[in-house]
């Protein structure tokens, strides 16, 4: 019998194990209320091979440690039963480190680029029970490089606890330690045109994914929904792709910003595009990419805005949001 002791972060364990081997590392472990400890994976290389075991702790009250605790059951794994490991993000981080962006009283947009594709996820929520998961639109249950889900359905002026995970095609796992943001305070005020909220309406679509209504899931409202964790999808429509939106009233517009979906196999990106008024005027715009949204200088009056895909690279071409400014937001973007 051998006695080997080893360190789990918070607590030092005494072990004893029915083996010559020497124990190489133990997986995180977990404590019940009753004070045992199930360690999950115990790296354990004999003479011949490197072995797998569980193991089953009990607390002893009466030892001059401490905290000790001593195997009350164990047993071998099989490689299938093996859980994956966990690795730092920070391996497969290609440029600046995961962080928040675009923080509003109600949304925010989590953003970093991976060296290797990921599917990729975010949780979130006010305490470290975290309770709100976010994938990337665009993954489209994929995996992918450029990651931009967004958290949504925030409170105002609150602390939000966030933690970035992702799994690679081998099903190695990556994550990141807990963070924190907050959210802005006071009412979040909506000053897009082409908003529901503000009166916008759909007035003609080219098409909505597999035949959905105006307000199921890839449907037109999407595109105006003023929330960037959905999207309109037409239906295969490329290059033909269109959506029209009328005003609640004439407006005099300043600025639109156009924020065009994507796939990981690199379709439905909006490449350029016109944008038609009321008068009939066309006017014609170029995206630099589909990472995120982006601005337009305008300066038109209309009632009604058409988007006319000019170019893409093809398939389910549609929108993750539109909108438009009297006045000018503090980002802009370019012509």
């Amino acid at each position: 019998m051998t006695t080997q002791r080893f360190f789990n972060p918070a607590l030092l364990i005494t072990v004893s194990l029915f083996a010559t081997s020497n124990l190489l590392k133990a997986e995180p472990v977990t404590l019940s209320k009753e004070l045992k400890l199930h360690i999950p994976v115990i790296h354990f290389q004999n003479q011949e091979q490197l072995q797998y075991i569980w193991a089953d702790l009990e607390y002893q009250n009466t030892s001059t440690d401490p905290i000790t605790f001593t195997v009350s059951d164990y047993g071998i794994l099989s490689d299938t039963d093996i859980p994956p490991s966990l690795s730092s993000l920070d391996l497969v981080t290609e440029g600046a480190a995961p962080s928040i962006v675009d923080i509003t009283a109600t949304d925010a947009r989590l953003t970093f680029v991976s060296s290797i594709p990921l599917a990729c996820s975010v949780v979130y929520g006010k305490s470290l029970d975290f309770g709100q998961v976010s994938i990337d639109a665009n993954m489209n249950g994929g995996a992918i490089i450029d990651h931009n889900p967004t958290l949504s359905g925030l409170e105002t002026d609150t602390l939000y606890y966030y933690r970035v995970q992702g799994t690679d095609a081998a099903g190695k796992i990556y994550w990141n330690p807990t963070a924190t943001f907050k959210t802005s305070g006071g009412t979040a005020i909506d000053n897009n045109l082409l908003s529901l909220n503000n009166g916008a309406t759909i007035k003609a679509v080219s098409s909505n994914f597999s035949g959905a209504s105006h307000s199921e899931t890839w449907g037109a409202n999407s595109a105006i929904d003023g929330s960037n964790a959905t999207a309109w999808s037409s239906n295969g429509d490329g290059d033909n792709a269109f959506i029209e939106i009328t005003l609640a009233e004439s407006k005099q517009i300043e600025t639109v910003e156009v924020f065009s979906r994507s796939m990981t196999d690199g379709t439905a990106k909006i490449l350029t595009f016109t944008i038609t008024t009321d008068s009939g005027e066309v006017l014609p715009f170029s995206l630099p990419n589909t990472e995120q949204a982006h601005q337009f200088p305008f300066n038109r009056q209309t009632s009604s805005i058409r988007l006319d895909v000019v170019s893409s690279s093809g398939g389910n071409t549609g929108l993750i949001e539109m909108k438009a400014y009297e006045v000018s937001p503090s980002r802009t973007s370019g012509m």
